[in-house]
């Protein structure tokens, strides 16, 4: 066995392993701290870069999926819209019917008006208050909503909802008027004749109203399943993530074991070694 002074291997070997020791268990002790595996692009370049698309995706598609859930809200208010719009029209309908009867007199048709009036009255409020966040659904300027549901650009969902207006004819006997879409009608219930076409013109904006809420239904319906669609991509992109930029504390903390032990056993063989040179003073003894 050589014995040198100047120079110990042993110790200097101890120690530069006892460094890379340490460096690795401050590694697993701030990864255990953060609970992330990758606290800094030299920890793993590649996986940074992933790991930070796939946030910004599922971020993404988390403020697309409250998009769509917006209009999924224009759709059900909606809808309820037409549905009060409706009923109301199938009580017009009854009075049309019994204006229509010549048990009655023009007197009386033009009270028949005037009541017929008043709903119309309340069917014109329906449409140009009913709005969602400020926005007019019915009347008042576009009615196109224009639904980004996606987390890419140009991802987009127009929802097309018919213009649909109602003026009623104010404290008079004279005829109201109806307009959904392309459909317009009048409503006169002041003679027999006019009551027996207002019910048909009943009918028809019955139907175009049926026609319209069936439309934004099927809005309704699509975005539904893009929301669903959305989130079992988000939850999977967002696990993805995960897997790169998470760390498995089962592994680090047996990592973190290991480079304690390590640590300790590494201390004391560096002692031990920092005792060899000793050896040369029983040689000159």
């Amino acid at each position: 066995m050589a014995l040198r002074i100047n120079y110990n291997y042993q110790a200097d070997f101890t120690h530069f392993n006892l460094l890379q020791t340490e460096q690795n268990m401050n590694k697993a002790l701030e990864r255990l701290a953060t609970g992330y595996r990758i606290n800094r692009a030299a920890d793993d370049a590649a996986g940074l870069y992933i790991a930070d698309q796939l946030k910004t995706y599922a971020v993404s598609l988390e403020q697309a999926t409250r998009n769509s859930q917006d209009g999924i809200s224009i759709a059900q208010i909606a809808q309820a819209a037409l549905q009060n719009v409706y009923n109301i029209l199938n009580d017009i309908k009854s009075k049309a019917i019994e204006a229509a009867n010549d048990s009655q007199d023009n007197a009386t048709r033009q009270i028949i008006q005037q009541d017929i009036n008043k709903l119309v009255d309340v069917i014109s409020k329906i449409f140009s208050d009913t709005e969602f966040n400020g926005k007019n659904i019915f009347s008042g300027g576009p009615n196109t909503f224009t639904i980004h549901y996606g987390g890419r650009t140009n991802q987009n969902l127009a929802m097309l909802i018919w213009t649909a207006t109602a003026t009623p004819a104010q404290d008079t006997n004279a005829p109201s008027t109806i307009v959904i879409g392309d459909t317009t009608i009048t409503i006169d219930v002041t003679s027999q004749t006019l009551a027996e076409l207002s019910i048909q013109n009943i009918d028809n904006i019955i139907k175009a109203v049926d026609q319209l809420n069936a439309k934004i239904g099927s809005y309704q319906i699509e975005l539904e399943k893009i929301v669903i669609n959305n989130e079992s991509q988000r939850i999977n992109v967002q696990e993805g993530e995960s897997r790169i930029r998470n760390v498995d504390f089962a592994k680090e903390m047996s990592e973190f074991t290991r480079n304690q032990i390590l640590m300790q056993s590494g201390t004391a063989m560096l002692a031990q070694a920092n005792q060899l040179p000793q050896l040369v003073l029983q040689l000159l003894r």
